[in-house]
């Protein structure tokens, strides 16, 4: 009987000692172990969340660049078809092409001028009549012009020579140099100011998102921003 209970306490001192190992050695080293896997899990996760955001952040940046290449190639495609009438050889041959149509004696009451296109107005007796030009058109195509005022005809023509062949690039030139490269021009009209009564051209256009208007002599020189 005593070997009995003297086996019995000394199992429990051992599972005592067994137990105290356990959670002393065995389960801190577990815990150390389940820590050191969670925190490489938490970094690995972040290195992947890191990887994905540069991944997004370089797949972005490709995009912007097609975009950027897709909308360049665009407006080139754009200015081929349409010819950029407000280029200088594009406005020189129009410029002759309305000379040899209405002749170099005539008179007008005003010509106009887009990147698309454009018209002019002249006088025939005591009528006017008009050709346009442009995307779409081959050559003059003539228009009808309907005069409305009290005023005289007479007082609203000029000689079609002050029309000269190289005011486009003075006058792109003279407003670049003032509004910056950046500034797009995008109609002139030459035509008799209603207040002074000269022969002038006035240029509109927009230049760092605003719109301005500039006038210039007859020649494309004196670029002066009006508003």
């Amino acid at each position: 009987m005593l070997l009995v209970r003297t086996g019995g306490i000394f199992g429990i001192f051992v599972s005592l000692i067994v137990a105290a190992i356990f959670f002393f050695v065995v389960r801190p080293a577990i815990n150390d172990t389940t820590d050191r896997a969670f925190d490489r899990a938490d970094r690995a996760m972040q290195q992947s969340q890191e990887m994905s955001r540069d991944i997004q952040k370089s797949v972005n940046q490709q995009l912007d660049d097609a975009n950027k290449t897709v909308e360049q190639a665009t407006k080139t495609v754009d200015e081929a078809t349409t010819g950029n009438f407000m280029t200088p050889a594009t406005y020189t041959d129009v410029v002759h092409q309305i000379k040899a149509k209405i002749g170099s004696d005539a008179e007008i009451l005003d010509f106009s001028i887009n990147p698309l296109g454009g018209n002019v107005k002249y006088r025939t007796g005591n009528r006017a009549a008009g050709y346009q030009f442009g995307t779409g058109f081959d050559g003059l195509q003539p228009v009808k012009v309907t005069l409305v005022g009290a005023g005289k005809l007479a007082d609203n023509v000029f000689p079609v020579s002050k029309l000269t062949d190289d005011a486009v690039m003075k006058i792109t030139k003279g407003v670049k140099a003032d509004a910056g490269a950046g500034y797009d021009i995008q109609s002139m009209t030459l035509g008799i100011a209603p207040v002074t009564g000269a022969v002038q051209w006035t240029i509109s256009g927009e230049g760092k998102g605003r719109l301005s208007t500039y006038t210039a002599q007859v020649d494309g020189s004196g670029v002066k921003k009006i508003a």
